[in-house]
């Protein structure tokens, strides 16, 4: 499992400005997998003998030594100061995230004639370019059952 976390973050494509090679602490998060899989490999040979002939020092205190200080304890420091680092980033994001839910909150100035809204440079545009503009939503057209009767009477689009 841990190679594969490994493998997933050292070698996944970066993509687009929230890929994970765009915040600082990355690196650490993945010299720490690194080690950690390293002590694990090392690990392995004590449960299988057969696997000691392809590690040169063998079943001797410098195993010990690699895996349990330079594998595992080097590993889990780097991934805590992975994590470190990365921790203030997700706050801010989380934090941009509130903003820009709540950047629709509030009083928007809008024609009481023509129904455009005023932005805050001052410049006047449809209510369905100002949504789109500042959230993720997105318009359909339709008509409205008084619409429908005003400006096509010949047509029954409401049947009634």
């Amino acid at each position: 499992m841990v190679g594969f976390v490994f493998f997933y973050i050292a070698f996944k494509p970066a993509k687009g400005k929230n890929s994970i090679r765009q915040t600082s602490g990355w690196r650490f998060i993945v010299a720490g997998f690194c080690l950690v899989f390293f002590g694990s490999l090392i690990d392995i040979t004590d449960n299988f003998s057969s696997l000691n002939k392809y590690i040169i020092i063998g079943d001797t205190e410098y195993q010990a030594v690699l895996e349990k200080i330079v594998g595992y304890l080097m590993g889990f420091i780097n991934i805590a100061i992975g994590f470190w680092k990365w921790l203030p980033q997700i706050i801010e994001n989380e934090k941009k995230a509130v903003e820009k839910i709540n950047q629709l909150s509030g009083l928007l100035p809008i024609c009481s004639h023509c129904k455009k809204i005023r932005d805050d440079s001052g410049y006047w545009s449809q209510i369905e370019d100002y949504i789109s503009h500042h959230s993720e939503a997105m318009f359909s057209n339709g008509i409205c059952k008084e619409c429908a009767k005003i400006y096509y009477p010949d047509y029954k689009i409401y049947d009634e």
